[in-house]
């Protein structure tokens, strides 16, 4: 493997090119530069599995130069040393696939560790960047209208076949940079487990796919769920958390990918996933957590985004579940919560109003005055 090291301060490269014994860690060749054009070229060539950066530098930043790496489909995976203790750079540089984000002056041990780590990723890592693109490409016809063709030697043709597809619960509070790293360990676990029992594998976002071929000994239908439940077993005996999965009904064609794909994902963030980590409905585990959160900015962008759905979907799905809209809902809570608030504190009215989610007092005022027939001064009175 190829390490490329990236920082405008030559004493801080050198400092890096001496820290660890790189080659104990499986790179052969580690390369330099301190001018991040020089970096971006290096990258074309060499075409390194890793690199390490600064964030800022002049040209090309650090995150200019990950997005470059993107829109080119380079194979490198980055991580980011800087000296800001920026949530808003790591959230960027995370967003753009960054593996980590270091704080200068680095620990030789945590640099260490998130060097194995990485590397031990891409060993696992079996199948090319060719042949991920072919697979993600399997049910999307090329430009004379066929679908893409795989490899060979791999189980998979015009079916019958299932498709599964994985997901790693993290919960809430984890940070970003963590929970974009769980996510990146689930994928690379799955993915090999999967690949070991000739199935075709591979990512589309932040989920994990599979396709899983008819055997003349096993049906697809019963050898998908039997895999599924191995490879969910697998990943979070692990990692700790659930790797919940979804699988499709049986298929005849690559064509039909696309939809089952659509439709495993739907499924996983309605919370119909089979681990039995998901005993509590997904309905039950919105209303808990507006129950705890109900005095924060709770638009339903904002909780949509908490339970990894999107925005008109949630709409309506809480709206089916519950007989009623999200926003009215809300309201309702947080008005219930302030007539508690008035008749049990001595809080001012402008002080419920913030703990109950209001910055604008004659915002909440109106509202209060319209559900319950009285101002929130008089509703007080009549304890």
């Amino acid at each position: 493997m190829k390490l490329l090291i990236v920082d405008d301060e030559p004493v801080i490269v050198r400092g890096l090119l001496r820290l660890l014994d790189y080659e104990s860690m499986g790179f052969d060749r580690v390369l330099s530069a301190t001018d991040s054009r020089k970096a971006l070229t290096l990258l074309r060539e060499e075409r390194p599995e890793v690199m390490l950066a600064d964030v800022e530098m002049p040209n090309l930043s650090g995150l200019e130069l990950l997005k470059l790496i993107r829109q080119e489909e380079l194979p490198t995976r980055v991580l980011f040393l800087s000296g800001y203790r920026n949530f808003e750079y790591a959230q960027s540089a995370l967003s753009l696939g960054a593996q980590e984000y270091l704080v200068k002056p680095v620990d030789a041990e945590k640099l260490s560790q998130v060097l194995i780590r990485i590397g031990g990723m891409l060993d696992d890592q079996r199948v090319d960047t060719a042949f991920h693109r072919r697979l993600n490409s399997l049910s999307h016809p090329d430009a004379q209208g066929n679908t893409a063709v795989l490899p060979e030697n791999l189980p998979v043709d015009n079916g019958p076949f299932c498709f599964v597809c994985f997901h790693l619960n993290i919960p809430q509070e984890n940070s970003v940079l963590s929970s974009g790293l769980l996510h990146f360990s689930a994928l690379g676990k799955g993915e090999a487990y999967l690949l070991s029992q000739h199935c075709v594998a591979f990512a589309k976002n932040d989920y994990l796919c599979a396709v899983v071929p008819n055997l003349p000994q096993e049906p697809c239908d019963e050898r998908a769920q039997r895999l599924a439940e191995a490879c969910a077993h697998a990943v979070q005996s692990n990692l700790a958390y659930p790797f919940c999965y979804a699988v499709s009904d049986v298929l005849h064609t690559l064509k039909e990918t696309q939809a089952a794909y659509e439709r495993c994902v739907m499924l996983l963030n309605a919370g119909q996933d089979v681990p039995a980590q998901q005993e509590i409905p997904l309905i039950d585990r919105v209303k808990s957590y507006l129950a705890q959160h109900y005095g924060e900015n709770l638009t339903l962008e904002v909780l949509s985004g908490k339970f990894s759905m999107n925005p008109s979907y949630f709409s309506s799905f809480f709206h089916q579940k519950t007989g009623v809209r999200y926003k009215d809902y809300l309201t309702h809570l947080r008005m219930n919560e302030a007539k508690k608030l008035l008749m049990r504190s001595d809080l001012l009215v402008y002080e419920v109003a913030q703990k109950v989610g209001y910055s604008d007092i004659r915002h909440f005022s109106s509202t209060f005055t319209k559900l319950t027939g009285v101002k929130p001064k008089d509703y007080r009175g009549k304890k």
